[in-house]
């Protein structure tokens, strides 16, 4: 169980850094607080010669250099210079390692992708704790970090969340009197107005919709540049450039549980797209003239026969009705190999049939060529006695092992394609057959 607290610091704040690091550098007249808060979290007889202290975006031999270099970058040298943040464990409760551990990727979740912090834990008292000093000013758009009951919600909720995964027990809200804060509430409204919080639960949502499965919700998410964690049943994600993970379940409500997002897999019926990686990468144009897209070249062959597949898969015009045969049901569960040979064959300009012969021949010789090599190492080392001799070749075999593997995949995919293309083509005209016919019988019921 850990506690935490974070206050500002708005007077002078650079002498103990100064003392530590650069001392002819600074001025022994301003930032004298700062400087004394960075002496006080970095001492040496509290933290075991300092073998429990980490900066997150600046150096540790020029912490208040690299702060105050932010600041003059940004003409923001006056007002709150800096926060002191506090993190507490029960007694007896963690080992320095681990409670430094947690109080680095607390910070790194919390500001860790803007601003500059050091982390130190402190073995002084019965109780270990971390202590945190935070730039005011963000290194990446200068803007400043504001304390208030909101940023302290999530704060908490951060800190809590790192204790349960490390099997901690956490601090259980009670019920708030008159004179009491609810924090939950504040979290959930931090969570409400945050920009990041409101594209992560759109995604999730997005990719709910676009997935036939759980496993393929997950496979979505990745392909969107979401890191994605399972601990102990409860669902995280974290995307670049940020370092926070969010817990969807205790962030969105109970409908983004691991089991409820099941369900609403399962009962969601919508128009899927091929590519949901593509999301963030389509460009508007704006003051181009139509005609400078009029010698834009179109895909041919195989390429154009597997987009328009594609189509037919899983984009439909809106308001009209879908029209599936059976073979096209069976096709649907497959896209995600068929988007994977669509990969395959654009990233690679493939057109016709005798290029896609071409690839699969240099794979199937590639492959010869190193299960020979493979071979050879296997009867060198029967023969070799020493033993680092026989691991270091054992170690060869299997990165050849992994060669071959990747090889094999890519002659299984060819060959899939292969006998894809006629099925495609065949399925396009039945399509194309059940579409007409149904016209026809639409034309002869209005006459």
């Amino acid at each position: 169980m850990a506690t935490t607290s974070i206050w500002k610091i708005d007077k002078r704040l650079d002498h103990v850094v100064e003392y530590t690091t650069n001392p002819e550098k600074t001025s022994k007249e301003n930032y004298q607080d700062l400087h004394n808060v960075i002496e006080y979290t970095k001492a040496s007889y509290k933290t075991e010669e300092q073998l429990y202290v980490t900066t997150l975006n600046c150096s540790e031999n020029r912490i208040l250099q690299d702060m105050m270099e932010t600041k003059k970058k940004f003409r923001k040298e006056n007002g709150i210079l800096a926060f002191h943040g506090f993190q507490s464990f029960v007694k007896g409760e963690v080992t320095p390692e681990v409670a430094h551990e947690i109080g680095v990727k607390l910070a790194n979740e919390l500001w860790g992708d803007r601003f500059e912090v050091v982390i130190s834990t402190h073995l002084n008292t019965d109780h270990i704790h971390n202590h945190f000093v935070l730039n005011s000013v963000s290194f990446m758009d200068g803007k400043k970090y504001y304390n208030n009951r909101h940023t302290y919600a999530l704060m908490r909720e951060t800190s809590d969340r790192i204790c349960e995964e490390y099997k901690l027990n956490v601090l259980q809200e009670k019920p708030c009197g008159k004179h009491n804060i609810d924090y939950t509430k504040y979290y959930k409204e931090q969570v409400k107005k945050s920009n990041h919080y409101v594209m992560t639960k759109d995604d999730i949502d997005y990719a709910i919709t676009q997935a036939y499965s759980y496993k393929d919700f997950l496979s979505i998410l990745k392909r969107m540049n979401y890191v994605v964690e399972n601990r102990y049943g409860k669902l995280s994600v974290r995307k670049e450039p940020y370092k926070r993970n969010i817990r969807i379940a205790r962030a969105f409500g109970d409908e983004y549980t691991i089991e409820n997002i099941e369900k609403r897999i399962y009962e969601t019926e919508q128009t899927r797209v091929p590519f949901p990686e593509a999301r963030y990468g389509r460009k508007r144009y704006k003051n181009i003239k139509r005609q400078n897209f009029k010698n834009r070249k179109k895909a041919k062959g195989i390429k154009a026969l597997y987009f328009y597949y594609c189509f037919l898969l899983r984009i439909f015009p809106r308001n009209k009705k879908k029209i599936y045969s059976k073979e096209l049901k069976e096709d649907i569960k497959k896209m995600d190999e068929i988007s994977k040979e669509v990969r395959f064959i654009c990233g690679n300009k493939i057109e016709t049939i005798q290029d896609l012969m071409e690839y699969k021949k240099s794979f199937i010789l590639e492959r010869k060529k190193l299960k020979s090599e493979r071979e050879n190492l296997w009867k060198k080392s029967r023969k070799v006695k020493k033993e680092n001799e026989k691991n270091e070749i054992l170690t060869k075999i299997k990165l050849l092992q992994k060669e071959i593997k990747e090889l094999s995949n890519k002659v299984n995919m060819i060959e899939d394609i292969e006998t894809r293309i006629p099925q495609i083509k065949q399925r396009i005209e039945d399509l194309e057959n059940i579409k007409e016919r149904k016209e026809k019988e639409n034309i002869e019921y209005i006459k």
